[in-house]
């Protein structure tokens, strides 16, 4: 286990300081609490497969959040223990680990991590829990279920990218996306933000859609490219949006381009460093880029995220800061209601949430949408190929700084 500096919103007095917390974070369990048997904790996360980039980081950040809640003690004395099951990036596999592990009556599962999986059990998860915590922005749960959606929802998403380029002077925008479920969720927000009175300027020049499956976008991007786009939206994830950018390097698209927010991971960056345009951008979280955030609860939560990676050789990106914030809301549900609750309390427990700091913003969950942040915990992102790392270019909800 990597040994680390951080901490966990957990109670404790406020004149601590975050020096003091850290030191505290250091300490061994207590003998009595080393020698008590593990709380287990389901995760469904795709270790194989074609989301694996995806669900390789997300279990590092369950790995370092273990050792984190586990070096302060664990959860009332008992250390917990990331038990995390292959959902191989198959839905099928996955909505059958679900149910295997809803059969058991756990108060909660943390994921699956992608729009398709998610979906495959959301149905069966919404009226009857155990809560799931799905760590893909691209789900719409029903209001008051037991399942949970991490960051704000690709409609939200969508308008503050479309609001950031319309600020920057750039209106003339074209989109292309893949035709999966993370695809209809693009092309969804999309329609959304372009009828957005503010977006009336915006001009939607070409709109091409490619099959996951397929090993060339040049067609697709030689139709955008005789648009004259002022900026293109590529919307995929994984291996499609390599494909996709490939393509818009082999016919010269030289104009800034926006990806899906789901490929702002490092090691997905570095796959395609040869074809990646001088002007990339994302929508995330600000926690991707440090020092983007002033002082406050949600840069005292960063600091934690930071030293912890930094302790652990990692970088920020997306795939860390999605499965970050609802694990440590699902562990701090446990520390308030105790290891015997039920999926009833700690679903009923998260909905009551105002004001929950983590690193992407203050959660508040009273509109019923089941993910606790909007357009404010979202920043735009400059990729930076050479550095290998993130900077924000926008303030919150994509305003000009």
């Amino acid at each position: 286990m990597l040994a680390l500096l951080g901490k966990v919103r957990f109670i404790m007095p406020r004149s601590l300081s975050l020096a003091l917390i850290a030191a505290l974070s250091l300490l061994p369990l207590s003998s009595a609490a080393a020698d008590r048997a593990p709380y287990v904790i389901p995760a469904v996360l795709s270790q194989t497969g074609a989301a694996a980039f995806l669900g390789t980081n997300e279990t590092k950040a369950l790995m370092l959040i273990e050792e984190i809640v586990n070096g302060q003690g664990g959860l009332h004395g008992q250390p917990i223990k990331f038990d995390v099951a292959d959902d191989q990036s198959n839905p099928l596999v996955s909505a059958q680990l679900v149910t295997k592990i809803a059969a058991g009556k756990p108060p909660l599962i943390v994921g699956p991590g992608f729009v398709a999986t998610c979906l495959s059990s959301m149905g069966f998860l919404a009226q009857n829990g155990p809560v799931s915590y799905c760590f893909a922005p691209g789900i719409r749960p029903p209001a008051n279920s037991y399942v949970f959606s991490s960051g704000p929802d690709g409609d939200q998403t969508t308008v503050m990218m479309v609001r950031w380029l319309r600020l920057k002077g750039w209106k003339r925008v074209a989109v292309i996306t893949t035709t999966d479920a993370s695809g209809q969720a693009f092309d969804h927000g999309v329609q959304f933000a372009m009828v957005q009175p503010e977006n009336k300027d915006v001009t939607l020049v070409a709109a091409e859609h490619m099959n996951p499956g397929d090993l060339s976008a040049t067609a697709q991007m030689v139709r955008i490219k005789t648009a004259q786009p002022d900026a293109v939206l590529v919307l995929g994830t994984g291996t499609p949006w390599g494909t996709m950018m490939r393509g818009a390097a082999d016919v010269g698209l030289s104009v800034p381009i926006i990806g899906g927010n789901g490929n702002a991971t490092i090691s997905q960056l570095d796959q395609y460093t040869k074809f990646l345009p001088k002007d990339l951008y994302f929508a995330g979280p600000p926690a991707v880029a440090e020092g983007s955030i002033g002082k406050g609860p949600i840069r005292d939560a960063q600091t934690v995220f930071f030293a912890s990676l930094k302790k652990a050789g990692l970088k920020p990106d997306l795939t860390y800061t999605q499965a970050w914030d609802p694990t440590m809301l699902l562990i701090d549900a446990l520390r308030h209601l105790g290891t015997n609750a039920s999926a009833q309390q700690v679903r009923d427990w998260i909905l009551s949430q105002q004001s929950w700091a983590g690193i992407s913003g203050i959660y508040d969950f009273k509109d019923g949408s089941q993910r606790g942040v909007g357009q404010r915990a979202l920043i735009m992102l400059r990729w930076d190929k050479d550095k290998e790392s993130f900077t924000g270019v926008s303030r919150p909800a994509g305003y000009l700084k």
